[in-house]
């Protein structure tokens, strides 16, 4: 991955309202991934959860423990998905966000139990705004059910949401994004919230919520990327230009990018072992659409080892 520079700033986000996407029952027979979406992924004591977009624009839940739900909609775009909530025993509830036919952004909410997903029946909200982007939610902690989520505006600018005993307004973070990527979100066990984007560029820039600009964090993509904090670091997943996986530890002894491997045909998305970062969890899981259309994913530093996930 080759390193520059540079990311402008840009203008406003107006709200739209429209009807949303429509609850739909869930198939016997889960369908495949839509095309060259990016999936997203969340983590509950050690079983992940994968969202992805169908060609019909549905959301579908696969438990990486076994079994399928449908969390209808009619997305434009990937999902992203967060846990509000997480107890004992691998209960939890999660929040997904998705860019509505409307171009607002929608969210509804699931519920699992063990490895099963028990419910994504009810039904999706909108939250407002004129989206350009599929959005990014980062949890900034489950036990008290905070979280943000990110866009890209029609101005090309990052604009967020914070939900904490309700929804704040919208705001604007800045920044310039590459038409086509989505932001990524992540808190770290401080509290602190960062968001990785592609420049127009197609250069990578991260940016701490509530301070000024936009970091270079080199790299090229073109594609949506994925952020994730563990406990030692914060580690940044991106599809290279040669279309495989690349990682970025930030504030680590091993700068720079390096390839896991793998020919994506998708952006990325990730999670980490625990939805509050702790010692010993420093294991992050990578999903991204194979040659094959299905999902794969990725859960090593070390091992550059790939399996499937989908069908």
């Amino acid at each position: 991955m080759r390193i520059l520079a540079g990311m402008a700033v840009a203008v406003s986000l107006a709200v739209a309202s429209a009807t949303g996407p429509a609850a739909l029952a869930a198939s016997a027979s889960p369908p495949s991934p839509a095309a060259g979406i990016a999936p997203a992924a969340v983590n509950v004591e050690g079983t992940g959860y994968v969202f992805y977009t169908a060609a019909d624009g549905t959301v579908e839940v696969k438990s990486l423990a076994g079994g399928y739900a449908s969390a209808g909609g009619r997305l434009v775009g990937a999902p992203s998905a967060v846990v509000t909530a997480a107890g004992h025993e691998g209960l939890a509830s999660f929040a997904v966000f998705g860019r509505g036919t409307d171009n607002a952004l929608w969210y509804t909410t699931c519920t699992a139990e063990g490895p099963a997903v028990t419910d994504c029946s009810g039904s999706w909200a909108s939250l407002g705004g004129a989206l350009s982007s599929a959005p990014g939610a980062g949890a900034i902690d489950s036990d008290d059910d905070t979280y943000s989520v990110y866009v890209r505006g029609t101005d090309g600018a990052v604009w967020g949401r914070d939900h904490a005993s309700g929804w704040s307004a919208w705001s604007r973070l800045g920044g310039a994004l590459r038409s086509g990527t989505a932001p990524s979100a992540t808190s770290t066990v401080d509290g602190n919230s960062y968001v990785l984007v592609v420049g127009t560029n197609r250069q990578l820039y991260i940016h701490e919520v509530g301070k000024t600009g936009f970091t270079a964090a080199g790299g090229t993509t073109g594609s949506t990327p994925a952020l994730v904090a563990t406990f030692s670091a914060l580690v940044a997943f991106a599809r290279g230009t040669d279309d495989s996986l690349w990682y970025h530890e930030f504030l680590s002894t091993t700068p720079g990018w390096h390839s896991l491997g793998g020919d994506l045909r998708s952006g990325v998305g990730a999670f980490d072992y625990s939805p509050t970062p702790e010692p010993g969890f420093d294991t992050q899981g990578e999903y991204g659409l194979g040659t094959d259309g299905q999902i794969w994913q990725h859960t090593d530093l070390g091992s550059g080892g790939w399996s499937a996930v989908t069908p």
